[in-house]
């Protein structure tokens, strides 16, 4: 079974770029990915983005959006990198962006796309206690060293591939002069930061962009590797410094037509691809790196991750059983992303009802979690009776490190997540205790009540508030459709026994 489908995608100073993902236990699958040659930094006039250029991407988000909903993703996660955060009208054009398409691209700083990066690029390599991390983008250069699981140190240069071109190297071929004013410009801005990045004997060097990817495939057709030449996964590869200088000789000395037949290079990446070599090694010899390892994991692997970390809240932090709970879940999964939802909103909930007085034994937020997980998992018999068939298959589905009595609570949670409330001639609820009853009764009104909540299956309603007042409580949702509200209300039976009437405002 799938796991929750996201999609993200970055708008860069050359090219966007989409991904759609589905988790897999802590990590992700690619579906999809589609890149649109926007050119963004081309399509700039005294500093603001021309209306040719909002078209171009207007266009691009366009074709994102119906991609991303086809393959049944909920939302489209978009940030925008150095030539939206530096265009003067880039905030406006976000604006225009998401009145005429329905997406918004997050305009980001350049530290927060170094984090990001060095996320995804974890996620790609084996990393090492020290890493640094080059993201050579086409607006700016990102330096990024952290650990085996994120960044601690983020800079953010003006030195992208796209901006040093049109600022140095407008010849074709460009001149030696040319190529030694750009390699000053980078040193030169790289001399503050020297000592913060000063490599250690055990720093790992990764390199992470179009660029990078670009020397892999060049250096893999020259060596004989079919890969390159074919555009082939460069993930892991890796070439020293003295090889990226003898590709750069070669190919500074070609014209744009050239080299565009130079073997290994993508066509699309001919006229920034000498102002991106001269970047990268001018920092690789500035740093003092030897060798370096090509990460085709970047930004958007990294939005991925993190999009994926923040939707599943569960993921981080996990004891073992709730780590049992959605092997479980995965493995008979129908909506991961509703189950998630539903869990969202009875933890919320459940918090709520804490605060105004309403006292729960210490195990019972989790037991709620692992109902809320689990309660549509019957749904892989039949969806007729499917409250019935998940309360057997979490009976006997072996949750660890559960008490028996726990896991027969989390099944009837499951059994009573819909239909009619425990009675007695129900044997599975009357075999328990009278204490375990009453908590039974307790947690499915609330599951109840968060189910119905996202009865569209949109994962949109959030809770603003629960009140009471007397006897009588008042819960208010936001962006809850009328499916939702109808849901809410219909399922609310339980809640108005174990708690009392129960009003929903939408």
């Amino acid at each position: 079974m799938g796991g929750m489908r996201v999609a993200v995608a970055d708008v860069g100073t050359n090219s966007c770029h989409l991904l759609i993902a589905e988790s897999r236990g802590s990590g992700y699958r690619i579906l999809d990915a589609l890149k649109e040659r926007t050119r963004l930094g081309e399509y700039l006039s005294q500093g603001r983005v021309t209306e040719q250029g909002y078209v171009r991407l207007e266009e691009a988000l366009r074709r994102f959006k119906q991609l991303a909903q086809s393959a049944g993703c909920a939302d489209l996660r978009v940030y925008a990198t150095s030539a939206m955060r530096e265009a003067l009208n880039g905030g406006e054009i976000a604006e225009r962006l998401r009145t005429s398409t329905g997406v918004y691209p997050q305009i980001i700083s350049g530290e927060r796309e170094g984090a990001l990066t060095y996320l995804g690029a974890a996620h790609s390599v084996e990393f090492s206690g020290d890493n640094l991390l080059l993201d050579l983008g086409g607006g700016s250069l990102e330096i990024a060293r952290g650990d085996e699981r994120e960044a601690h140190t983020v800079v953010s240069l003006p030195l992208g591939s796209v901006r040093m071109r049109l600022a140095h190297l407008q010849a074709d071929p460009p001149g030696a002069r040319a190529i030694r004013e750009l390699d000053a410009t980078v040193r030169g801005a790289l001399l503050p930061h020297l000592k913060t990045f000063a490599l250690r004997e055990d720093t790992r060097v990764i390199g992470s962009s179009g660029t990078f990817e670009a020397v892999a495939g060049m250096l893999s057709a020259r060596a004989g590797h079919g890969a390159g030449a074919l555009g082939g996964p460069v993930n892991g590869y890796s070439f020293r410094l003295e090889e990226l200088g003898a590709l750069l000789d070669d190919l500074r000395k070609l014209s744009s037509a050239k080299r565009a037949k130079f073997p290994g290079l993508d066509k699309t990446r001919t006229d920034i691809i000498v102002a991106g070599l001269v970047v990268l090694h001018a920092t690789l010899s500035a740093l003092g790196a030897s060798r370096v390892t090509v990460s085709e994991g970047a930004l958007r692997e990294g939005m991925l991750v993190e999009y994926l970390a923040q939707e599943a809240e569960w993921e981080a932090g996990l004891s073992a059983r709730q780590r049992s709970v959605l092997e479980v879940a995965e493995r008979f999964r129908i909506d991961l992303a509703h189950d998630r939802q539903v869990m969202t909103l009875a933890r919320d909930l459940f918090s709520r009802l804490e605060g105004a007085g309403e006292a729960f034994p210490a195990e019972a937020r989790s037991l709620l979690t692992a109902g809320a997980l689990l309660h549509e998992i019957g749904l892989i018999v039949a969806q007729s009776s499917h409250h019935k068939h998940g309360h057997y298959l979490t009976r006997f589905a072996g949750l660890r490190g559960y008490e028996p009595w726990q896991v027969d609570v989390v099944a009837l949670l499951v059994r009573y997540h819909r239909k009619s409330p425990p009675k007695s001639s129900h044997l599975e609820f009357t075999a328990i205790s009278p204490e375990h009853q009453r908590l039974v009764v307790r947690l499915a009104a609330i599951l109840r009540v968060a189910d119905g909540l996202d009865r569209s299956h949109t994962q949109g309603a959030g809770i603003t508030a629960l009140g009471k007042h007397g006897k009588n409580w008042t819960l208010q949702v936001t962006n809850a459709t009328e499916l939702d509200l109808h849901g809410a209300r219909e399922k609310r039976d339980m809640w108005e026994s174990a708690f009392g009437p129960l009003h929903i405002e939408g």
